[in-house]
């Protein structure tokens, strides 16, 4: 049983480390963090097509999807990803 201890102190250990990393960036990013926008990882899929927050409705017309990058083809129509015609 005392192996068992052994680890699960280093585990707490860690873990106590890894929490203090997190609090740590959550206090510096709510002073000194600036919002991310409607789309900060540009992305491909819909749900980063929309404002952020999102409004009730989401969309207001449903967008056609033609591929599997549906929002890359919004934001680059001279480039479209089409894999399904």
């Amino acid at each position: 049983m005392d192996g068992i201890n052994l680890v699960a102190t280093i585990g707490v250990i860690f873990q106590a480390a890894a929490v203090a990393c997190l609090m740590w960036n959550i206090v510096r990013s709510l002073r000194n963090g600036k919002p991310a926008g409607n789309d900060p990882w540009d992305a491909w899929t819909l749900e980063w097509a929309t404002t952020s927050p999102p409004p009730e409705y989401n969309f207001a017309a449903l967008p056609e999807v033609r591929s599997s990058r549906p929002l890359w083809d919004l934001k680059h129509p001279e480039d479209p990803d089409w894999r399904y015609e």
